[in-house]
């Protein structure tokens, strides 16, 4: 009998328990996802790119809750009365999932909701177009979930949870971004490259990660392949995220001269004509196949119209027939951009399709001289860059005409093959934000890139500029850094581990006073000009001078390439690494009490996001220190020599210890800095010292 009592009550307790959850349905309270009883329906005509958002949120709540949710169309029946709807909708698909006037209002392009709808029993989850979905998707992750943007860079791991909760009030609206084209450009990949070849989650959960970030544009070389009107496998990574592709400032309409052989050998079967101004038939069929080649294979693209050399380098540089005078150039560049244009519009049949073009290096000066004279029109972007080697509004952009009619865009580097940040961040976000800023005086900007190098030191940096070119007047480093910090080192150290960051920024040897009104920290040593420093030197250790350090290659503006201050470069560069050295040590033994008491999930990506490149940075300027001291005297060489070699030992040690999980390998293929080499160099020249003793 009592049994039989307990098991009428067990029954009556659930009943109870249902009605209390449809309650919870239909009374507008919260609405609870348990495993088993929520599902996504997602329209059988949803675009791939958001079928594999879905799929991606299914991993999601698999790695969170342990449960992976069915995917349905919206006919599949719902018997359950404890059923929930996660409602994906892209409100531009031909099937939208549901009526979109069903729906709660969106903006414009890329805008998107999340919010509860009770009454239905459903989350809605809608975007205003392929990738305001995506965002939605996305943005219900994080504020749910809890999946930060950064998960796969930050060894993120789940904290398993019974249940997910969406209030009944829960609306988040995101109008349009302001600005509409947000990119990166990976460069200088000599980590990044070979890493991503090691697995698909490599290869590919960068692009996922851009779209978490609700970035949607990615800067490549040239994509176009011969001999059948094919995009390259990175532009198919895009399609397949659904994220737009543009093109290097040396790159026009998808393509590089570089390739200029490959398409009459492999497509015309010829030997390829010379590169000659006056081949302007050959130029145009080389263009002409390159603009269809995007087409036929319906690539959303950002065109950019340039006319460059072979690579990165001026296009006097590779035509032989080149004029001399820059206001010559200047028109041989004007004639080709403008036949280039004319070429996609043909191809496109937009009367005014989105095309943009780089002042970069050469260009910038015939731009801020008058010579150059790029196409105006209502979605003609001029992009203009960053200064060269330190990264602040440049001259041509100064001198901007805001009369023009164009809209804008900005390049800027957040490091640099030969001079800039590589292996450690430099610029810092709020260096970004005032170069940004100063480009929204001159007119409305629409296009932002960042030069990432190997994307992994600069994640931090990256979210700051994703986050601003959201929405720049609501965006504030201070804001968004503490932010940043309370979601990845949780809310107790957040404060605390936001003013590391600044500080660390702080400590970087500023070689020159800054000259540009309102920046601070315009002139940097970023550690590959610590690099050239060792190579330089190392090339003439024996042949003491005051001033060793010359231009490195290609550079055209004397002086630019290191900026040391006074008369001095080897004393200069003594006291600036000494005092350097010291910052960097304060910053990082602070960083080292701030590591023990953060949460033990939260360690991982501290280290390898801030404590360890505060590290590497300090035991970089103590070497450096002691080499110069070492060029600069014998007395104490020897010494000097052995000082410098274990501090870049421990300037490398510090960088691997982030090499853990996915990372085991990252700088197994350091090139550019060339950290072995310059351990090599450094034991050549110790060797040298001994025997020169002996």
């Amino acid at each position: 009998m009592k049994s039989h009592c307990m098991q009428f009550m067990a029954w009556l307790l659930s009943l109870l328990f249902v009605s209390m959850t449809w309650a919870n349905v239909v009374n507008g309270r919260d609405l609870v996802l348990r495993p088993g009883h929520f599902r996504l329906v997602l329209s059988a005509g949803a675009e791939a790119p958001v079928r594999l958002a879905a799929e991606t949120l299914c991993r999601d709540f698999e790695r969170v809750t342990g449960c992976r949710p069915e995917v349905v169309t919206p006919d599949a029946p719902a018997d359950d009365p404890r059923m929930v709807d996660l409602l994906i909708v892209d409100a531009s698909s031909p099937q939208p999932t549901v009526d979109p006037s069903t729906l709660r209002p969106l903006d414009g392009f890329e805008s998107h909701r999340v919010y509860a709808d009770p009454q239905n029993r459903r989350v809605c989850l809608c975007g205003k177009d392929m990738r305001g979905a995506i965002y939605a998707i996305y943005t219900f992750s994080e504020q749910f979930l809890g999946v930060p943007p950064l998960w796969y860079f930050s060894s993120w791991e789940p904290q398993r949870r019974s249940r997910i909760t969406v209030p009944p009030d829960c609306d988040l609206f995101f109008k349009s971004p302001q600005v509409r084209y947000r990119a990166w450009f990976p460069n200088d990949t000599d980590l990044f490259t070979p890493w991503r070849a090691l697995s698909r989650e490599n290869d590919e959960l960068w692009l996922e990660t851009m779209l978490r970030l609700k970035l949607n544009t990615v800067e490549l070389e040239a994509t176009v392949t011969y001999p059948d009107y094919r995009l390259n496998r990175q532009a198919a990574l895009l399609r397949k995220y659904g994220l737009v592709l543009t093109s290097h400032h040396h790159v026009a309409c998808n393509n590089n001269l570089a390739n200029w052989a490959g398409y009459w050998r492999k497509v015309r079967g010829m030997e390829p004509p010379a590169l000659l101004l006056s081949n302007e038939a050959a130029l145009r069929e080389f263009w002409q196949y390159s603009v269809e080649t995007v087409c036929r294979n319906h690539q959303e693209n950002l065109w950019q119209i340039a006319f460059r050399g072979v690579g990165d380098q001026p296009f006097w540089a590779a035509f032989a027939d080149a004029p001399a005078g820059e206001r010559e150039r200047a028109e041989v560049i004007n004639r080709m951009i403008r036949i280039q244009l004319e070429l996609i519009k043909q191809a496109t049949g937009e009367r005014d399709p989105f095309v943009r073009m780089t002042f970069y290096d050469e260009l910038s000066d015939l731009l801020a001289k008058g010579y150059l004279k790029p196409p105006t029109g209502e979605n003609m972007l001029w992009t203009f860059v960053a200064g060269r080697r330190d990264h602040y509004p440049y001259d041509d952009l100064v001198a901007f005409d805001t009369t023009q009619h164009v809209k804008l865009g900005y390049y800027m580097n957040l490091q640099f093959t030969s001079t800039g940040a590589h292996l450690a961040a430099a610029e810092g976000p709020w260096k970004m934000e005032f170069n940004y800023r100063y480009v929204n005086t001159k007119g409305p900007l629409t296009f932002s890139v960042v030069n990432a190098g190997n994307l992994r030191e600069f994640v931090m940096e990256l979210s700051a500029n994703a986050r601003m070119m959201w929405n720049m007047e609501a965006y504030d480093t201070d804001r968004f850094l503490e932010a940043f910090c309370r979601q990845y080192y949780g809310a107790r150290h957040a404060r605390e581990a936001a003013r590391l960051y600044h500080d660390y920024y702080d400590a970087y040897w500023q070689q020159k006073p800054s000259q540009f009104p309102g920046l601070e920290r315009q002139f940097l040593f970023q550690d590959l000009r610590y690099a050239r420093v060792f190579d330089q030197i190392g090339r003439r250790f024996a042949d003491f001078s005051p001033n060793p350090l010359c231009e490195i290659g290609f550079e055209r503006i004397p002086g630019r390439s290191f900026r040391i201050d006074g008369q001095n470069q080897v004393d200069s560069l003594l006291a600036g690494t000494q005092a350097a050295a010291a910052r960097f040590e304060t910053v990082a033994e602070r960083c080292d009490r701030l590591m023990g008491r953060l949460p033990e999930a939260s360690r991982r990506f501290f280290r390898d996001n801030l404590q360890a490149p505060c590290h590497y940075m300090a035991s970089l300027n103590r070497s450096l220190y002691h080499f110069v001291r070492a060029y600069k005297s014998a007395a104490e060489r020897a010494a000097d020599l052995d000082r410098a070699i274990t501090y870049l030992e421990q300037a490398r040690q510090a960088l691997q210890t982030t090499q853990e999980g996915v990372f085991a390998t990252w700088y197994d293929n350091d090139r550019l800095f060339g950290l072995a080499a310059k351990l090599e160099m450094l034991r050549a020249l110790r060797h040298d010292a001994a025997r020169r003793t002996d």
